[in-house]
């Protein structure tokens, strides 16, 4: 999964975790929500998703095709695998920019809590900064850059507002 640079917590993409093509299928399609170890991720939409011969190909299978218009019409005109890196043999560049193929994902909520000092406060205050981990994507977190109880503390999202 990687999370989009089109949204304002972050000026570049970076890939912050992975799931099973199966588990797109099923659990976590577009709009759930993906529970990481350090925050939580909502899988964007279809119009988000890289849709080029490098990333996916196309399913040329009739029957499938024939049997999801039957079910969801015919506003359905072709089916596409997800997008996914090709394999790689060899070295492993987490820098690379094939690294980065994947499914967009937006921060969800867009609340966060020091859990140090008590701040709440949106993503978008500026208060916090992604903190990521190119080699270990399963890492990546958010922090409070100016917590004045600790040092640059993982804040956690804020599931409700009352």
């Amino acid at each position: 999964m990687t999370m989009a640079s089109r949204s304002s917590e972050t000026s570049r993409d970076c890939k912050v975790g992975a799931v099973r093509p199966s588990q797109l299928m099923f659990s976590y399609g577009v709009g759930a929500i993906v529970d990481l170890p350090y925050l939580s991720v909502l899988v964007m939409g279809l119009d988000d998703w890289q849709m080029n011969g490098e990333v996916s190909t196309l399913v040329s299978e009739d029957r499938l095709l024939r049997a999801v218009q039957y079910e969801l019409g015919n506003q359905v005109a072709r089916l596409v695998t997800p997008p996914a890196a090709a394999d790689s043999v060899g070295y492993f560049d987490p820098f690379s920019p094939t690294n980065l193929v994947g499914v967009p994902v937006a921060t969800f909520p867009r609340w966060m809590l020091c859990p140090r000092c008590q701040l709440l406060a949106p993503l978008d205050s500026t208060l916090f900064e992604l903190d990521h981990k190119p080699v270990r994507p399963e890492q990546t977190r958010y922090v409070h850059k100016n917590c004045n109880k600790a040092r640059r503390p993982t804040v956690v999202p804020a599931r409700f507002l009352v």
